[in-house]
């Protein structure tokens, strides 16, 4: 078997991953190191396995001399240059096709718990409340489902949705042709105009950041419900909170925040500013530590997806 050199796994993986890139031929090493470490010893690897743990940027990529791939588990890349690692011919993989069913699951559970007051009911329960009337809630059927980006995650989402008998709406600016059997492809001011529930899934950019601000939600007709599993910069969370306030956005379902750190970490409670207070407190909101494509089964299909894409690399030809 050819010899393809040495791949570090920066962030822990699946067990499967480090058997399968051995049975291709690399050799495999999981060491615990930080960045200042990593720039000392970079030239000695070919590939870097990684989730969030974190940033390569050009400095690294450069001391990375010999480096023929990045594979990020997950979807985003935002701690990747992904620009300057191509430019030098390094590939940089990612898997958002591994986290999709999870994030679908994810998002329509959020819905529900909205539309039937789950959260809301099991507090007031356990309070000795036993309040029948006000928690009466909405059928999903009865809904229209906006999705804003139809990648991976809003195709599973759209998909998932099919079979709950609601319309469903998908706008994404970068694919003007993105409707299926699924999903009805609209303009932006139409999915504006007719959705009850809207659930983000776009990547983050320079170009995305605060994509969803005060005027995108004033401008939509109804009083909506508004999901983000996506990143937390791109939806302005002040924003978010005003209209939370005045009655424009009834219920949000927050996976990912603005604060969170290169890490995937939210700032600590005592740094915490009167928003994210806010948001902690209301019963409007639903809050979960970025879990919505955390599975055990996305962890295989995060392997099994990358794995594929290295196979296919000219490196490996």
């Amino acid at each position: 078997m050819k010899y393809r050199g040495k791949v570090l796994f920066i962030d822990k993986a699946h067990a499967d991953f480090a058997p399968a890139l051995e049975a291709l031929g690399f050799e495999c090493e999981s060491t615990p190191m930080e960045y200042a470490d990593l720039m000392a010893c970079a030239r000695e690897y070919t590939g870097y396995v990684i989730r969030s743990r974190f940033a390569i940027d050009a400095p690294l990529i450069d001391a990375s001399c010999n480096l023929k791939f990045i594979a990020r588990i997950g979807a985003g890349m935002e701690n990747i240059d992904v620009a300057y690692a191509q430019s030098k011919g390094i590939a940089c993989l990612n898997s958002p096709e591994g986290n999709a069913d999870a994030v679908g699951e994810y998002v329509i559970g959020g819905i529900m718990n909205m539309l039937r007051h789950t959260m809301q009911s099991n507090s007031q329960v356990k309070q000795g409340e036993w309040l029948r009337e006000a928690n009466r809630g909405w059928e999903l059927g009865s809904q229209t489902v906006g999705i804003v980006g139809y990648g991976n995650m809003g195709h599973s989402l759209a998909k998932k949705l099919s079979g709950f008998g609601c319309r469903v709406l998908v706008y994404d600016k970068y694919k003007p042709q993105c409707g299926d059997a699924y999903a009805t492809q609209v303009p932006l001011e139409v999915l504006q105009k007719e959705s009850d529930i809207v659930s983000v899934h776009i990547n983050y950019t320079i170009d995305n950041h605060y994509y969803i601000n005060e005027s995108f939600l004033n401008a939509f007709s109804k009083n909506i419900y508004v999901i983000n599993t996506s990143r937390g910069k791109v939806l302005d969370t002040c924003a978010l909170w005003k209209a939370l306030q005045s009655g424009k956005v009834k219920g949000a379902v927050l996976d990912v925040l603005e604060y969170e750190n290169i890490r995937l970490q939210n700032k600590p409670m005592q740094e915490w500013n009167e928003v994210m207070h806010g948001l902690a407190h209301s019963d409007k909101v639903i809050l979960s530590p970025h879990i919505a494509g955390q599975t055990y089964e996305s962890l295989q299909k995060h392997v099994k997806v990358l794995v594929e894409k290295i196979k296919q690399l000219p490196y490996m030809q």
